[in-house]
């Protein structure tokens, strides 16, 4: 029994692609999302319980061979919650026929991922089946009890369609098979997962064009531009205006942005050239103000660890500014990790919105005589 465990364990990981575990750019599913799963496979039968239905006569044994294929076609169907970007529940149902013996198995499972926003990310899934046994003569049979555990990966074919390739060894406890109770049937899958519902990105909504700083058409994540009396939001796509909020600003100008950058690192993505040009093209107009260019990160990693990162990733702000032809001299670099978040970092959306970089105009120095 050992070996056979083993041996099956072997092909269940040899079914799963290696992948590099490296984060990568993260999309912005939200939680509270619900997953619908369809995939086709393969069914394994262990070996004891493939003899099991191959005994009795023709017209008694569950298959219509007395040397059914282990091997057999399968399909599976589920419905998942994802209750944040790790934890999540599913109900489906496993289908397979060979053999003249068909298998219908139904699911409950919790589903664990190493993060549902990853553009890829592995997942381990636990729960329990129950095995309905059909033979080719009308003959039942099912287990008392069944647990099954699964590797899988998703990989994100767009914002709502993923590849999801899964495999899973179930223990089942038949009460008909001699000797040894057990049954140890195991599944490879593939197929794709549509998410829908949970935190979505704000809806575009029509306006006019920007009454402050009249961006251009470009490709940028989400810009929020408050200068002093003035909120404009701006999204994706077609950088264009779709709220316009009235608020109480100090008189220090400042520019909060969601600019883009690879996971983890501090390379600027391309999307996120356009709203920079603007800025600096912004800056140049007042050739005497200076700027803070401030780092900051979500509350994922350790606060050395988003520190440096936000030094960083303000620092490539301001190479890229000073290429367009801002003075040094206008900007100064500073970095506050995740300790001044602007949403919450218990949701994926408001994670993504603390990882910005915020530009602070720095009052000039007082003018005047020294009072006495």
């Amino acid at each position: 029994m050992r070996n056979r465990i083993l041996k099956y364990a072997s092909m269940l990981a040899l079914c799963l692609p290696t992948v590099a575990l490296a984060q990568q750019e993260p999309v912005p599913r939200g939680e509270g999302t619900w997953e619908f799963n369809a995939g086709i496979g393969i069914k394994i039968q262990d070996q004891a319980f493939s003899s099991f239905l191959a005994t009795g006569s023709a017209t008694t044994r569950f298959a219509n061979t007395n040397a059914p294929g282990r091997i057999m076609p399968a399909g599976v169907l589920s419905l998942g919650y994802n209750f944040n970007r790790h934890w999540g529940f599913s109900l489906g149902t496993e289908l397979a026929s060979g053999s003249g013996v068909s298998y219908v198995t139904p699911a409950a499972t919790i589903i664990w991922t190493k993060d549902l926003n990853a553009k890829t990310s592995p997942f381990i899934t636990l729960g329990n089946q129950f095995t309905r046994v059909i033979g080719q003569n009308g003959r039942l049979t099912h287990p008392t009890f069944g647990v099954a555990l699964g590797l899988g990966l998703r990989h994100m074919l767009s914002e709502n369609v993923a590849l999801r390739v899964e495999g899973r060894m179930a223990l089942e406890h038949y009460a008909e098979l001699p000797a040894a109770k057990s049954s140890y049937p195991s599944m490879i899958t593939i197929g794709l997962s549509y998410f829908t519902g949970g935190h979505r990105r704000e809806r575009m909504m029509a306006a006019p064009s920007c009454p402050v700083c009249q961006l251009g058409r470009g490709r940028v994540d989400t810009v929020r531009v408050m200068r002093r009396d003035t909120v404009v939001r701006m999204r994706v796509d077609t950088v264009r205006t779709v709220r316009v909020d009235t608020v109480e600003v100090p008189d220090v100008d400042q520019l909060i942005l969601r600019v883009q950058f690879r996971t983890n690192t501090a390379t600027l993505l391309p999307i996120s050239r356009p709203v920079l040009d603007t800025i600096a093209n912004e800056i140049k107009e007042i050739p005497d103000s200076r700027w803070e260019v401030a780092g900051h990160t979500d509350d994922v990693g350790t606060d050395v660890r988003n520190r440096e990162l936000a030094r960083q990733r303000a620092q490539s702000v301001v190479d890229y500014l000073i290429s367009r032809g801002v003075a040094r001299i206008q900007l100064q670099v500073a970095a506050y990790s995740h300790n001044r978040p602007v949403f919450s970092n218990r949701t994926a959306y408001g994670r993504a919105q603390n990882r910005r970089v915020q530009l602070r105009r720095i009052p000039p120095p007082p003018t005047g005589q020294p009072v006495p």
